[in-house]
């Protein structure tokens, strides 16, 4: 007799329970929208966050081959960088201007001499924009991670030599660059300077774009 009594409590209980929750959740439509609504925007930063990381991933590797490449000039960037950075960002502002008016004049050729025009514009233009990334990312690496002096870099076994801060400086810039609002801004102001440290720098090189003309001495 005592089971009916306890089984019946324990059925309230459940009842209680089951209203509780169906009051404490909205049934509506609005509900099912903005649960909706949740799910999508939950799904778009999954994508958005694994394609930045696909993207990442490709730049790690690109900016590995470039450096085994040219570590040199990429050194000497980083340093023109660092040393002069308004003067780099003014010249990548002109820069990327310059790219933009110049393929806009180029769109009003014919086809037979715009095209090639604008495959070569913007060859370079990319050419351009990722070697001074991968300077930017070496100069970012060289601040955080770099030693102080001769002494602290020889007692080092790890984190020393241009490939390493080339890495570091991609791993912090791909942090910031998870960031929603943030990380879009710092990318593109790296990429301005990284136009201006390329071309101010000749990729490197530290060559004059042009001949100086000289008169002949006599």
């Amino acid at each position: 007799m005592r089971r009916g009594p306890r089984g019946l409590l324990l059925l309230a209980i459940i009842a209680a329970m089951l209203v509780t929750a169906s009051i404490a959740t909205p049934m509506s439509r609005d509900g099912f929208e903005l649960q909706a609504v949740n799910v999508a925007s939950g799904l778009a930063m999954l994508q958005r966050t694994a394609v930045i990381l696909s993207l990442l991933f490709v730049w790690v590797i690109a900016a590995v081959v470039v450096t085994l490449m040219s570590a040199r000039e990429v050194r000497y960037s980083s340093v023109e960088l660092r040393a002069s950075a308004l003067h780099c960002f003014a010249l990548g502002l002109v820069a990327i201007t310059s790219f933009v008016l110049t393929a806009i004049v180029f769109s009003y050729f014919p086809s037979v001499i715009g095209v090639p025009l604008l495959i070569a514009l913007g060859v370079f233009a990319v050419v351009t924009t990722i070697y001074g990334a991968i300077a930017g990312f070496h100069a970012l690496g060289t601040l955080v991670a770099g030693a102080r002096s001769r002494e602290a870099l020889d007692r080092r076994r790890w984190l020393r030599g241009d490939l390493a801060m080339v890495v570091v400086g991609v791993l912090i810039l791909g942090a910031i660059r998870l960031i929603p609002v943030v990380g879009t801004i710092v990318w593109a102001l790296a990429s301005v300077l990284g136009v201006g440290t390329a071309l101010a720098t000749k990729f490197g090189r530290r060559e004059p774009w042009f001949l100086a003309w000289r008169p002949a001495e006599s």
